[in-house]
């Protein structure tokens, strides 16, 4: 096994490839400097080729200047190349695919035209001053010689690092281990090995370490295992398997792994289940008696590690954070440090907005709960920033009753343009939900595919949590959240934050 183990994130790019999750430009920079801050050794910013917002993206990415590899994914198109080139990355990562059945079907070609494009292209990109990745798509699929023999053309053309995509997840970590150590004795000694895993069969994470331990020395990985499909290997799972079980160090900075899954959380809107190891709710939670009770001894009998090597806080470690109590008289540093506690990153604006729900929820003489206050940070924090809201809602008003249709109207205003429509619905909420999706029409074509609320505390006065998926005319999936004790006003902006999400990774107004 190495000593070391370089780790190549991937979330902005395979992660954003998840179903309803799409980052505006922003939120990619503020991505990206924590996973600087992280430690992770390269960041795969993004695909360039696929949209001017997404090329903006990691242009605005390479200006930060952040302490680690930027890098760029292409297929073996020198059109593609050079505009990655133009966009200033340190690597490009050209991939073209190997399989029978990928160069028949998808890209209809001969095995011999693949293995010249891969050539062409690492030749082109190493000429060119760059740090070159090759992938070949779909690898576990493909013929074994024929990996082998294109493996060994762009290490004879150049390349820095071969990485061995299971493209669909469906091998085993025995195959891919045999499959890693074959392609390891193709390439040159300094040629890096590395390795990229999909979640079909679950074996995502297993598959990455098993390759790990016949010599791979980089992993592919995404920040709570998002991506399309079943998912990718985790970046929680991999570093701290390979610190905590296998004695092998990585340049990531553990301690801030639980606030990076918070971030990932909150701006991806795909919710970390309670049971997902290392960062989920339930990770270091303990019900049964026996359990509870060696732990509160010494929590090194049930638990493998311990929750602050990710950052995470013990609220029985800390008297006076569990102690504090959330209401209308909530100072700054106590909101502040529960936040903090949950690993929350924000701004000063967002704090601000978070005190003043908090507040206006303790003048109705509550007190916020634990799950509540989460509750109006996630809907806070997810939105896209205030530079990015395109879509303003100016005003809304429902009118319903017995034996009275319910209607909605409502006045949005987008790039200075404003628009007042109503229309009716079977409901307050329908009826709210029709009239903003009839007056966004005006901008961009946008229908709402799902839609779920759920009250998080009890009473008529229960703070709900409305999710909602829209897609948009180019048939792109977008997932936004918003929290309020109203479930009208809670649905409404759920549907404009989902709004303002499409217009901002569009990076414009006007064609949605």
């Amino acid at each position: 096994m190495p000593d070391s183990v370089l780790i190549f994130d991937t979330t902005m790019r395979d992660g954003e490839q998840t179903p309803g999750v799409s980052f505006t430009v922003n939120e990619k920079k503020n991505t990206a400097e924590q996973l600087a801050k992280l430690g992770v050794d390269v960041i795969e910013a993004g695909m360039p080729i696929v949209s001017r917002g997404e090329e903006k993206a990691i242009r605005e990415i390479v200006k930060l200047g952040l302490d680690t590899e930027i890098c760029a994914l292409t297929r073996t198109n020198q059109n593609e190349i050079d505009l990655a080139i133009d966009c200033g990355v340190d690597r490009v990562h050209i991939f073209i695919a190997t399989s029978d059945l990928h160069l028949k079907e998808k890209l209809r070609i001969t095995r011999e035209q693949a293995l010249n494009s891969a050539f062409e292209a690492v030749k082109y990109a190493k000429e060119h001053g760059l740090k070159v990745e090759f992938s070949a798509e779909d690898a576990t699929r493909s013929d074994l010689n024929f990996l082998k023999e294109i493996y060994g053309e762009v290490d004879r053309a150049g390349v820095d690092v071969i990485n061995i995509p299971d493209t669909v997840g469906c091998t085993t970590p025995r195959a891919y281990a045999y499959l890693t150590k074959q392609l390891i004795e193709v390439v040159k000694g300094d040629t890096i090995v590395s390795v990229h895993t999909h979640n079909d069969f679950g074996l995502a994470v297993a598959n990455s370490l098993a390759a790990v331990e016949v010599g791979a020395k980089q992993v592919h990985v995404t920040v709570n295992g998002i991506g399309e499909r079943a998912g990718n290997a985790s970046l929680e799972e991999i570093v701290m398997s390979l610190v905590a079980l296998y004695g092998v160090k990585t340049n990531i900075k553990t301690e801030y792994i639980f606030e990076t899954s918070k971030l990932i959380e909150n701006l991806s809107g795909m919710k970390i289940p309670p049971n997902q190891p290392i960062v989920g709710e339930n990770a270091f939670r303990h019900e049964s008696g026996i359990h509870a009770h060696a732990v509160l001894v010494n929590p090194r009998t049930y638990e493998p590690i311990t929750p602050d090597i990710i950052g995470r806080k013990r609220s029985r470690q800390d008297i006076t954070l569990s102690s504090i109590v959330i209401g209308k008289h909530t100072g700054r540093h106590s909101l502040k440090a529960k936040l903090d506690s949950y690993g929350y990153i924000y701004t000063g604006e967002q704090l601000e907005e978070i005190m003043k729900r908090v507040k206006k929820l303790g003048d109705k003489g509550k007190q916020v709960t634990d799950v509540e206050l989460q509750a109006i940070a996630d809907d806070i924090i997810g939105r896209v920033s205030m530079k990015e809201q395109y879509l303003k809602l100016k005003e809304l008003v429902v009118v319903t009753g017995l034996n009275i249709t319910p209607t909605a109207t409502v006045r949005i205003e987008v790039g200075g343009e404003e628009k007042l429509v109503s229309d009716l619905g079977v409901g307050p909420v329908d009826a709210a939900c029709n009239a903003l999706q009839k007056a966004v029409k005006a901008f961009g074509e946008i229908s709402l595919v799902e839609y779920n609320l759920e009250a998080i505390t009890g009473g008529t006065e229960a703070l709900g949590i409305v999710t909602v998926k829209v897609r948009d005319k180019k048939g792109r999936m977008y997932t936004a959240r918003a929290a309020n004790e109203d479930i009208v006003s809670a649905s409404v902006q759920a549907l404009v934050n989902a709004v303002n999400r499409i217009l901002a990774s569009h990076g414009n107004t006007k064609n949605g």
